[in-house]
């Protein structure tokens, strides 16, 4: 045999052999695309079950039950929820005693601490319970704090509830509130507030900094003679001892008074007699059962929906950053420290309370599931809710949806 053919028949059995592999290569590559595709369908397989399970356990809940009735649409003017919500009873009433007797509510409206949600409770509450809101107008953005009966609705001089942002004036609020008002507030760690607001106001375009923290210590460095030599603190509107000042708290005098902590003292004094009830935003849940404890409410009067909450959560790190915030919400720092210590006086006298606060959140997260399938970026860079379909026309989910600092959106005839 020649050297030529030699090198043919060798080329070509090298040809075959290459083929071979090929076929194996692309037989394991087939196996493996399949193996990927059956893992994947498999994977997906399993979610849906997962899904169908939660969805039967949404619907067939033992003890906490949404129901629709008969009506599909409602007319919005009117009052009465198209959903329905059969929960638990309450505790006893009789528990509470004189403590549960159906009142007027002056609710002092503080800044980030979760109060827009207790305002949509209020309204919606009013509306149901046949309770007039009084509401007023903002002439100006400046001016929203100081009540004055010129900035009142018209037709409207006396009510039942109060609910709006407005440095609290009591003179006032007791001229156009009806009979002997429960008035009540909530608080929230001034540190944590102080972030909060500092990002949902847009102030670092007062301070532009490369980061967020840069941008608050631009901010300290701005104000180092604040409540030291001058109460004047601008870009300060909503964000520094913003709770103090809603409840009432004068700055000027606290500066001028020659024994600053015993004008401090006394305020507080003062605020403990004043305001019934304080509620603390870090124990939002249950703030809300002792809530309904106090003003008789039922379970489905509390229930809401998150709302307002930030999509950018900017932080801070550094110790002595966090240190320079408390400082400067010093005010607020010792109405939180107080209020704090006397929530948790009041939850120790509630019988039950905590049972109630598990069946009250596990009622809550189904509601929340029910109603809401989304979100999606809504009013000064926070979430705003995506109502399912199924939500879209039932009244419960529509109100407590509405963006409850804004009267104009809830959908009920106030």
């Amino acid at each position: 045999m020649s050297p030529a053919s030699t090198l043919t028949s060798e080329s070509r059995m090298y040809e075959r052999t290459l083929h071979q592999i090929l076929l194996v290569l692309r037989r394991i590559k087939c196996l493996t695309y399949c193996a990927v595709l059956i893992t994947l369908t498999t994977l997906i397989l399993y979610l849906v079950r997962e899904h169908i399970a939660d969805c039967r356990e949404l619907y067939n809940q033992p003890q906490h039950q949404l129901s629709l009735n008969k009506h599909s649409s409602v007319e919005l003017g009117k009052p009465g929820f198209d959903a329905t919500v059969e929960a638990l009873p309450p505790a006893p009433r009789e528990r509470r005693g004189d403590r549960c007797e159906k009142r007027s509510i002056i609710f002092t409206k503080t800044h980030k601490t979760g109060s827009s949600t207790i305002t949509n409770i209020l309204l919606r509450y009013g509306e149901t319970a046949g309770l007039s809101q009084l509401l007023y107008s903002y002439p100006s953005s400046t001016e929203y704090r100081s009540l004055a009966d010129f900035k009142l609705m018209a037709g409207r001089p006396i009510a039942d509830i109060f609910s709006q942002h407005a440095m609290y004036n009591d003179e006032f609020l007791s001229a156009h509130i009806r009979g002997n008002p429960i008035r009540f507030t909530i608080l929230r760690s001034p540190v944590s507030q102080f972030i909060s607001a500092y990002s949902f106001f847009n102030k670092t375009k007062h301070y532009p900094a490369n980061t967020f923290e840069e941008s608050i210590k631009a901010f300290l460095r701005a104000h180092s003679q604040y409540l030291t030599k001058t109460w004047f603190c601008k870009n300060c509107q909503n964000l520094v001892n913003s709770n103090a000042i809603d409840m009432g708290f004068k700055m000027e005098g606290y500066v001028k008074s020659p024994n600053r902590e015993d004008y401090l003292t006394e305020f507080i004094s003062a605020a403990d007699k004043k305001w019934d009830l304080v509620l603390i935003t870090e124990h939002f849940d249950l703030s809300l059962v002792l809530l309904k404890r106090r003003l008789c409410l039922h379970t489905e009067d509390i229930l809401y929906l998150k709302s307002l909450e930030r999509i950018k959560r900017d932080t801070v790190e550094e110790p002595y950053t966090l240190a320079r915030i408390g400082e400067i919400q010093h005010i607020d720092q010792a109405l939180y420290d107080h209020f704090n210590a006397t929530f948790w006086r009041e939850v120790a006298n509630e019988e039950g309370i905590m049972e109630e606060l598990a069946e009250f959140q596990q009622l809550n997260k189904a509601v929340q599931s029910f109603c809401v399938q989304g979100s999606k970026r809504g009013y000064h860079g926070t979430y705003e809710n995506v109502l399912a379909p199924r939500a879209r026309d039932n009244f419960q989910c529509l109100a407590m949806n509405s963006i409850s600092s804004s009267v104009n959106n809830f959908p009920i005839g106030l």
